[in-house]
């Protein structure tokens, strides 16, 4: 059997499709082994299907596998009738796993085929619903694929019309998994009009008239029968088949109205009358069936869709004037949730169509759902109301209105009565459900931004006197709304509202030191003024009273105005992201401030440095238009000109600063460089190409004094907290400075690069390599490297026997870069480094040993583009010889020259090498070449070195997870003799290894063929993996038994890798085996818990009041009263004094009975001594006589000694809790 379809014939997505489709093969070929029968057939027709279509030499693709299970399907049918329902299931399951990965070509020629079997299936009266299901999702994927003009034929004719004709028809199922299965059917293939001029599906118009007239003939019908009829027929069951009819064909509806395209427009209008009969239905399910039609239809009109058709605005005002006189009673706990929801969707949509008609609504509809957040209604509604108000502040609040400039008077009228509404709502009337409120005020924060002010002024008042009660319980949802509160108006109207009081605070004027990590976490584009004139003189005011205390020594006021500074220093960086007043704010004497402060106060450089890199970075992103639509109200602030001004602002002053941050560098000590450093990267993005040139001429002019003196030094190791020499300094400064640089400097570079890296210090030496990785990222620098390659090439060969071990990572870093821009004519380079390649992979060190891997790949790459080695260029080789091809055999050929080192330590590194290279090429390595790589690294499993052995277990790790079975299979016979001589090696692990090689080899080519191969003297090994496996797969069946699907929620406890090569050579294989699963989890058993008997509470909700009898009765009209108010009983304020059952020790320490168990406390002075005079009774000679009587031998029968086993209950007590802990069990 020849493949059906060529390269080209396949669909865009077949190669991720095929890697899917194994997948999927892969689960069903694990079913092998079940014990559930419809399980394992799938796994053994899929088997034989695979066995035949390799006989028949066809490739196992998508479109071979349907032609073979159509085949199978035939089996079960004789003369169209249905014979073998078992086969029949099992052909259709695995059709409908393949097909989603087949081309459409083959799907439309294989239509009638296809539809041929199915037609039966669906319509037989005894086929299970599992064989119903799959042939619908085989039914799905042939109609999506089919084109437009097969769509024209009628629902007589047998084509995709007829069909979907019987999808509709399932759709209406008794069977609940049928009928849902046919209903997301039919939404997935309206989703997916045929390619062609028609925006929408073509079978749409007729899907939504069926499922139009179906239900209006069966309302009109449960309508007709009599008030008593209804009555006793819903007195029997409530599930009568009248209603069930109508339920059945609204999910039919709602799945039509759930496509992407949404609802015919043209029939909206006739479908929300239908709806809206059904909703004043005495009916409850029935009403919550066309409510969730509603819902459905609003979400779609909301789509993004370009092709959706818009409704008219008039039209869509009178379906929302009805679904507001739709509103359910406040109390309902079914209606009232649904509702809410189906008029946020409502008015979402409203909005897209008629924004403004949306928001001229919005102060009614404020008021309407605010009933349904009073006090003594249950939570479900409460919380469903704050979710519906939140919803329509988000979507019905045009931003484009807010944002125009002057606001008209229609405009400042909506927004009055809706901050009047949401005010409302702190009132005692809402107590009960004051976390919505809240809620609902952050929303209005955000959605209004700067316009806010004044609106909503009076809730920030409100809340804020709220915050400082002591009593109030609410501190967490009230600091989140008061941080909305200061993204939207702006610290400096923030604190004119609530001032912050930080000294002597009173009744009159609480302290709102809290405010200060708010302001922290919540400013964004102010105005930097603000901080110069206001937060500045505080932070030195509160400076000087730390002064002074000082003097006086009282640590804890100390400690308090420190942090204070602290924290209102903390505050800079936010100012300065993106400052709508830099220009006018950051002028020299500031600048000269904060360069005093980074140069004093060593404290706040850190803060310092964050604040000025944040400010050049903020304007520079914005005015690229990285920061684009993140905040709607943005533009209106500051524009992108404004921040392209200021960037050219900034760059006038950069330079000025990079002297002051160079100088602060050098101070710095090692360990706290970094933060300066990024700053200094910051500046130098903006800083004029002239200037780079004239700070860079003189860090050089400081470097080379410095070079020299580091020479003649002895060079010491590093210490900790200590500021570097000025050449590790200098050589920092050049590197952060290469990537902006002119290219006319490239050759002072260059000069420094191959100084640097001859220099015996070995921190000089790894910042010489960052050079040449710094200047290879940029385009001219790659160029300048490509002409210099000669000379570059000389200074790398060398410095390689001068490189120091702390070096060696980054000069393979930069070995890397050279290599990728490496010109096809020097390919002789890669044979010079090759040897420092292929050591590096023993380095101990996981990132050089990491970029050792990665510059052997990058060699691989280079070789296999093509190209030629000149051999006349090596070192030491004859001058005549002819050049080699490059080519990715020829490079494996260099890299295996290696094997014929004379130490083990070599040899190891060039097989650890070839595992990494084989696993990267091995699609594209010739067979004869990894035939002989393979046959030879089986030799050296008979090394006697440990060393060479582990390396070669790793490369027949990657051999038997990586290569096809063809290239293994024949070194069976001797591969694993030689892998069992080291079986019984726990040096390194290797027995361990071994197994687990072992084991995958059993699982990819089946124990009888490893069993055949396998040495007698070790068959032990192979019955304990089978065993081991067993007791694996048995114990997940249980625990999958015991824990159900809890297992889905517990975290994956597989180790990550750095990459794909290091888990295939370093993961354990259990990765792959069967894992024990927990059979229980806490998180869930804990929520079970809470949720057993909880709703009896949650219906039931009281109000308590906080306070003393002392206190003042609560006025229940001032607004203050909700901070004394209380969702949960609160504890008694007052203590009881228990110092009369306080008592004292001689050496006064207290002693405080247990109330709760009535233990009397004891004294330990007492105690000690107690024990004390035990230990030495039991010193005593003769307490030592008497317990060896009392503990020693006594006569038994014939004479026999027999000793007594007698124990103290607690030592008793504490050898069992030893014996009872868990022990690991030796394995021999």
């Amino acid at each position: 059997m020849a493949p059906l379809l060529d390269a080209e014939e396949v669909v865009p997505d077949a190669t991720e499709g095929q890697i899917t489709l194994e997948s999927k093969l892969d689960r069903l070929r694990l079913h092998k082994t079940s014990k559930l029968p419809h399980q394992k057939r799938l796994s053994v027709i899929l088997e034989a299907v695979e066995e035949t279509l390799n006989e028949q030499t066809t490739e196992l693709c998508a479109s071979a596998y349907v032609v073979a299970f159509l085949s199978l399907l035939s089996q079960a049918f004789s003369a169209s009738e249905l014979n073998n329902q078992e086969l029949a299931a099992a052909a259709i399951y695995l059709l409908d796993v393949v097909l989603p990965h087949t081309s459409n070509l083959l799907l439309i020629s294989k239509f009638t085929s296809i539809l041929s079997y199915l037609t039966p299936l669906l319509s037989h009266s005894e086929a299970s619903p599992a064989l119903v299901r799959s042939a619908i999702g085989c039914l799905e994927t042939i109609l999506i694929a089919q084109g437009s003009s097969s769509w024209l034929a009628s629902v007589s004719e047998n084509g995709p019309t007829k069909a979907l004709s019987r999808l509709l028809e399932l759709s209406l199922d008794d069977r609940p998994k049928v009928r849902k299965c046919a209903q997301e059917a039919i939404t997935n293939v309206l989703s997916h009009p045929p390619p062609g001029p028609a925006r929408v599906h073509p079978a749409l118009n007729m899907c939504s008239d069926l499922a139009l007239n179906l239900v209006k003939q069966q309302y009109s019908e449960f309508t007709g029968n009599s008030h008593l009829h209804r009555k006793q027929h819903k007195s029997t069951s409530r599930t009568a088949a009248s209603e069930k009819k109508i339920i059945f064909s609204l999910q039919l509806t709602r799945a039509i109205a759930r496509n992407d395209l949404g609802w015919p427009t043209s029939k909206i209008e006739s479908l929300c009358e239908t709806l809206f009969s059904i909703s004043r239905s005495p009916d409850e399910f029935l009403i919550m069936a066309a409510l969730d039609v509603f819902q459905s239809l609003f979400t779609s009109m909301v789509g993004e869709s370009e092709d959706q058709e818009k409704i008219d605005s008039s039209t869509f005002a009178k379906i929302v004037d009805s679904i507001m006189n739709l509103r359910p009673a406040a109390t309902d706990q079914q209606l009232a949730p649904t509702w809410l929801a189906i008029v946020a969707q409502c008015f979402a949509a409203y909005s897209a169509i008629d924004e403004a008609k949306a928001f001229a609504r919005l102060p009614i509809l404020f008021e309407t759902i605010s009933e349904y957040l009073e006090s003594g209604l249950p939570q479900t509604v409460a919380t469903s109301a704050s979710q519906c108000l939140i919803a329509l502040v988000t979507t019905c609040i045009p931003h484009e209105i807010l944002v125009e400039g002057q606001l008209t008077n229609s405009t400042k009228r909506i927004l009055s009565d809706i901050s009047n509404s949401a005010l409302s709502l702190l009132s005692v009337k809402y107590q009960a459900a004051w976390k919505e409120v809240f809620g609902i005020l952050v929303a209005l924060f955000d959605a209004l931004d700067f316009v806010a002010d004044p609106y909503l002024v009076q809730a920030v008042v409100v809340i804020g006197e709220l915050r400082t009660g002591e009593e109030f319980e609410g501190r967490a949802e009230a600091d989140d709304l008061l941080s909305a509160a200061i993204r939207a108006l702006g610290p400096k109207k923030m604190l004119e509202i609530l001032p912050l009081n930080l000294e002597n605070p009173g009744p009159t004027r609480p302290g709102r030191a809290f405010l200060l990590p708010l302001l922290r976490d919540s400013i964004r584009n102010a105005k930097l003024g603000h901080f110069i004139d206001y937060m500045i003189p505080l932070s030195d005011h509160l400076s000087q009273k730390v002064a002074e205390l000082n003097e006086k020594e009282k640590a804890v006021e100390i400690k308090i105005y420190s942090t204070l500074v602290d924290q209102i220093w903390s505050l800079f960086p936010r100012y300065c992201d993106l400052p709508t007043d830099l220009r006018e704010s950051f002028n020299q004497k500031y600048a000269e401030l904060i360069a005093n402060v980074l140069y004093q106060k060593v404290e706040l450089r850190q803060v310092c440095c964050k604040s000025l890199r944040i400010m050049v970075e903020s304007n520079k992103m914005y005015a690229e238009g990285d920061i684009d639509g993140l905040n709607p109200f943005l533009e209106a602030k500051i524009s992108k000109e404004d921040a392209k001004k200021n960037l050219e602002y900034l760059s006038a002053m950069a330079s000025k600063f990079l002297a002051v941050l160079f100088n602060v560098f050098n101070q710095t000590v090692t360990e706290h460089r970094q933060y300066i450093l990024d700053t200094i990267n910051a500046f130098l993005s903006i800083t004029p190409s002239k200037d780079i040139s004239t700070t860079f001429r003189k860090v050089v002019a400081l470097l080379t004094p410095a070079l020299e003196e580091s020479a003649e030094k002895k060079s010491t190791p590093s210490r900790k907290l200590t500021i570097p020499p000025v050449s590790h300094t200098m050589m920092d400064l050049i590197v952060a400075m290469v990537e902006y640089l002119p290219p006319a400097l490239y050759s002072h570079l260059s000069t420094i690069f191959v100084t640097t890296i001859q220099s015996a210090d070995a921190q000089v030496q790894k910042r010489g390599y960052r050079i040449l990785s710094k200047l290879a990222q940029s385009e001219e620098g790659s160029a300048y490297l490509i002409e210099n390659m000669d000379n570059l090439e000389n200074a790398m060969i060398s410095s390689a026997e001068k490189v120091t071990a702390p070096a060696r990572g980054t000069r393979l870093t930069a070995l890397i870069d050279i290599v990728r821009t490496l010109p096809s004519s020097d390919l002789h380079f890669i044979t010079l480094i090759l040897p420092e390649a292929v050591v590096g992979t023993k380095e101990v060190n996981e990132k050089s040993r990491e970029a050792a891997y990665q510059l052997l790949v990058e060699m691989g790459d280079k070789m296999a583009g093509g190209g030629s080695v000149s051999i006349a260029k090596v070192p030491n080789m004859d001058v005549n010889a002819a050049d080699v091809d490059a080519s990715i055999n020829e490079y494996f050929t260099m890299v295996s020259a290696g094997l014929a080192g004379t130490t083990p330590h070599m040899i190891s590194a060039t097989i650890t090498a070839l595992s990494r290279l084989l696993y990267q090429y091995k699609n594209i390595l010739e067979g004869k070449v990894v035939s002989e790589i393979v046959a030879t690294i089986d030799l050296f499993l008979t090394s006697k070195n440990r060393e060479i052995v582990k390396a070669a277990l790793g490369f027949v790790k990657v051999m038997v997870t990586s290569l096809p079975k063809e290239h293994v299979e024949p070194r069976l016979e001797t591969l694993v003799p030689n892998l069992l001589e080291w079986a019984h090696e726990h040096h390194a692990r290797f027995k361990l290894k071994v197994k687990h090689l072992i084991e995958r080899l059993v699982r990819r080519f089946g124990v009888e063929m490893i069993e055949r191969v396998f040495p007698e003297d070790d068959k032990k090994l192979l019955t304990n993996i089978r065993k081991s496996k067993e007791r694996a797969r048995r114990r997940k069946e249980a625990d999958e038994t015991e824990g159900g699907d809890d297992e889905e929620h517990q975290p994956s406890s597989k180790k990550k890798y750095l990459s794909e090569f290091e888990e295939a050579i370093y993961g354990s294989s259990s990765d792959d085996d069967d894992e024990d699963v927990d059979s229980e989890n806490a998180d869930s058993m804990s929520k079970k818990k809470q949720n057993h008997g909880g709703h009896s509470r949650a219906q039931k909700r009281e109000t308590y009041i906080i306070g003393s009898k002392d206190e003042d009765p609560v006025d229940f009209l001032d607004q203050k009263a909700l901070a004394r108010m209380s969702s949960t009983k609160p504890t008694p304020a007052t203590m009881k004094s228990r110092q009369n059952k306080i008592k004292m020790t001689e050496s006064g320490k207290m002693l405080v009975d247990d109330e709760e168990t009535g233990k009397r406390a004891i004294d330990p002075d007492s105690e000690i001594l107690e024990q004390l005079a035990a230990q030495a009774a039991e010193a005593n000679p003769i307490n030592a006589y008497l317990d060896a009587v009392q503990s020693g031998p006594v006569r038994g029968q014939r004479n026999k000694l027999k000793f007594k086993n007698k124990r103290r209950r607690d030592d008793f007590e504490e050898e069992m809790r030893d014996i009872r802990k868990p022990t690991r069990r030796a394995k021999f």
